[in-house]
């Protein structure tokens, strides 16, 4: 078997699937089954309600693979009555649908979600990223095949430089904890809503880190979140700015790592 030939092959949103699906089970080994049901209907909701929309739009069935992903990072994060989970995970769906600009949506749905649920009677426990060895080894993978540590790098390193400046005592631990790797690795460099351009990227990985930080002292429960959804809404800036097409060789690699989540 040619391996080098199966990574190219490998699309991105599988890898994605299975590094979450491997954090679930760890997480179910950890903590036990009681959160089976919750992973279910959230993973269930957002993949019923893409399908549903897709097909009014398009015709067609379309698989689901973008909507599994949004509703295992929820489910991965969050804990709460089961109604008001499912509602967020369609919240994620909606919000990839309805919220776009020339055609792209411009939040990430599961941190949109994640987003609203600040405002609700749920709580933010990022339960899978306990293990932050497994989840740090998994999402340098997939940062490999994406092609974006000049995203999740700049983000860690403001981060981590401001938290010095600010908290250097607690900077330790805060750096080493399961959410900030999970963040940084899964959910800030999703394709479609981050920036198009390299010099954007990077910047948007650098507003997302000061972000980060002055939520961190802010309002604490809206770090990472919030983080997030503050950044994505300077993409479409950050996508005027420099060159004014990109590559050709970038072209290709937008075209062949494309999750379309």
């Amino acid at each position: 078997m040619d391996l080098r030939r199966v990574w190219l092959l490998l699309k991105i949103k599988h890898l994605m699937i299975a590094a979450l699906l491997i954090l679930t089970a760890y997480g179910i080994y950890r903590y036990g089954t009681s959160n089976l049901l919750p992973i279910a209907a959230i993973t269930l909701t957002a993949a019923i309600l893409d399908i549903a929309i897709s097909f009014v739009k398009e015709k067609k069935f379309l698989a689901p693979e973008s909507a599994i992903i949004s509703g295992l990072i929820i489910s991965l994060i969050i804990q709460g009555d089961l109604p008001l989970l499912m509602g967020l995970a369609a919240i994620a769906i909606l919000s990839k649908h309805l919220i776009r600009i020339k055609g792209k949506h411009i939040f990430n749905p599961a941190n949109f979600a994640l987003f609203v649920g600040l405002f609700l009677p749920v709580s933010e426990s990022w339960w899978g990223a306990s293990n932050v060895l497994l989840a740090g080894i998994l999402g340098l993978v997939i940062v490999f095949k994406l092609k974006r540590f000049h995203l999740a790098l700049p983000f860690l390193a403001v981060h981590a430089a401001i938290m010095f400046a600010l908290y250097s005592g607690q900077l330790a631990s805060h750096i080493a904890s399961g959410s900030l790797v999970f963040f940084a690795f899964y959910m800030l460099i999703e394709l479609v809503t981050s920036p198009s351009k390299m010099k954007g990227r990077i910047a948007f990985g650098v507003l997302a880190g000061i972000f980060a930080t002055l939520l961190y002292v802010a309002w604490l429960p809206a770090m990472l979140v919030g983080a997030l959804f503050f950044a994505d809404l300077f993409v479409p800036l950050l996508n005027r700015q420099g060159d004014s097409k990109p590559k050709p060789q970038q072209l290709h690699n937008e075209s062949t790592t494309n999750p379309n989540w």
